[in-house]
């Protein structure tokens, strides 16, 4: 059953939100496959996790290229090689237009009996994996395993919010020469809105933009709500500042229906 991501999220407080945006700020200068562990590692800083992968998964081939993965070279081997083609946050990508989708498993659910096996003799507890459309048919997957159950909602949330950074970090880090040749019409934000695009990728509050730009808070909030439509309606500052990114290279996708995220709460991997 495909459930709205509202029904699982837990939003974080507003010292983690501030986290948040010290991620976001320092994954922009990811540009290095030899960096690529830093992006699940920043995710430790909020929920600590013994395992995670991170992958490039191509939907026209249905080819999973994992970058970097600390769950093991036979684990990710069997993964790559068979086991992702049961993961339902890759069956969503394949299946619909969602731009990120999300699965959440444990071996004690009612799943195939292999899989629980593989799980267990590699000492996987649970995971969550997540799924980001990208252009040409090349989608990113993120996985982590064995994090405190309790947190489960946090990890969700923080992959919900940082997902498309992350997706967009892992593309300028491995595929520069490709990107560079595909490029795509970029929303037409006004003059001011680009300076505002520019303060809060810097993770300014608005409060600060508005003293920055000696404008009132709510002037700031409405040249927020229009750049958040431009954007394809995006839902926060931390999308935004992905989508803005991504118009240089066009490295992102918005879902074909407006809904941007799909969640199965429970899954086979």
């Amino acid at each position: 059953m495909i459930l709205n991501r509202s029904e699982h999220l837990t939003y974080p407080s507003r010292k983690e939100f501030q986290l948040l945006g010290e991620i976001m700020h320092e994954v922009q200068s990811l540009n290095a496959p030899s960096r690529i562990s830093h992006l699940p590692l920043a995710v430790a800083k909020l929920v600590p996790h013994e395992f995670s992968a991170c992958g490039i998964f191509r939907i026209r081939n249905c080819e999973l290229n994992i970058g970097y993965s600390n769950y093991g070279q036979e684990f990710s081997h069997l993964y790559a090689s068979q086991g992702f083609v049961s993961d339902p946050s890759i069956q969503l990508l394949q299946m619909t237009r969602f731009s990120v989708t999300s699965s959440e498993d444990t071996p004690s659910l009612s799943v195939p009996r292999e899989v629980i096996s593989l799980k267990l003799d590699f000492g996987i507890r649970s995971c969550l994996s997540i799924g980001v459309r990208g252009v040409w048919d090349t989608c990113t997957y993120f996985a982590f395993s064995n994090f405190d159950p309790r947190l489960a909602p946090k990890l969700r949330t923080t992959m919900e919010i940082m997902a498309p950074h992350f997706h967009l970090a892992y593309l300028r880090a491995t595929m520069p020469a490709e990107v560079s040749e595909n490029t795509t019409t970029a929303p037409a934000l006004t003059g001011r809105e680009e300076e505002i695009m520019r303060w809060v990728a810097e993770g300014k509050t608005n409060w600060e933009i508005s003293v920055i730009l000696h404008v009132s808070l709510n002037t700031v909030k409405f040249h927020l709500k229009n750049i958040y439509q431009k954007l394809g309606g995006v839902e926060n500052r931390w999308c935004a500042v992905a989508r803005w990114q991504a118009q240089s290279t066009g490295w992102l996708l918005a879902d074909a229906d407006g809904d941007r995220r799909r969640t199965l709460p429970h899954s086979s991997k």
